[in-house]
């Protein structure tokens, strides 16, 4: 059934709520974080729940925007979107430290896929969905997610080229209804043929004006 619960802003203060509906649908979904942290899914929760905190915290730092539904006063669905200049992708000061700190013996795995991502991340100047979850499947949460700021992008006087990496075919899938194009699966080293998909979208075509009466 679909939801009816509006798309709203959300603040700084609402970071840790963020990170840890993110954590919680990927450590249970994801095959790349049964990867990341395997055999124990309140561990790799965990970890992920931390980094994420660390990641969402500094998308609002940035000028990143985060958007949520609720649903009887929770967030059931997220959408965590940074903003990017162009250049090469710069790294939160001090992140590697605690990213270490937060995962332990896995971290090399954490920091291979950071690496991947630091590698198919656009050159030029774009906006980057970081996360998008929803709890609850066949809602439509995370669609209306998508199209409320595809929407709010494509009315911005310099409208952006939008950037994703998809976790799997079936994202792949999704994103390409919403109109982005994927590039080719990146292996991630050391995974056993884990794919992360680069996908990216350009903004439509702007209507022609009519001609003015003469």
């Amino acid at each position: 059934m679909t939801s009816s619960a509006p798309v709203e802003l959300l603040r700084q203060r609402d970071a840790e709520e963020v990170a840890a509906v993110v954590a919680s649908v990927f450590a249970a979904e994801l095959a790349i974080a049964g990867w990341l942290v395997p055999h124990d899914l309140a561990k790799r929760e965990r970890c992920l729940r931390e980094q994420f905190t660390l990641l969402v915290s500094a998308v609002f730092d940035r000028d990143g925007r985060v958007q949520g539904i609720r649903e009887q006063g929770q967030l059931a669905a997220v959408a965590v979107w940074s903003v990017h200049s162009g250049g090469e992708a710069r790294e939160l000061p001090g992140y590697g430290r605690k990213l270490r700190a937060i995962t332990g013996e896995h971290y090399p795995r954490f920091r291979a896929l950071d690496a991947v991502f630091a590698g198919t991340a656009p050159q030029t100047a774009h906006h980057h969905l970081d996360f998008l979850a929803a709890t609850t499947r066949g809602a439509g949460l995370g669609g209306r997610l998508l199209t409320s700021y595809l929407d709010w992008t494509d009315r911005l006087p310099v409208r952006p080229m939008v950037s994703l990496d998809a976790s799997n075919t079936d994202a792949v899938r999704f994103y390409t209804r919403h109109g982005f194009s994927a590039r080719g699966p990146v292996q991630i080293p050391g995974s056993d043929g884990l794919q992360v998909f680069p996908m990216k979208r350009h903004p439509p075509a702007r209507p022609l004006s009519p001609p003015t009466p003469s």
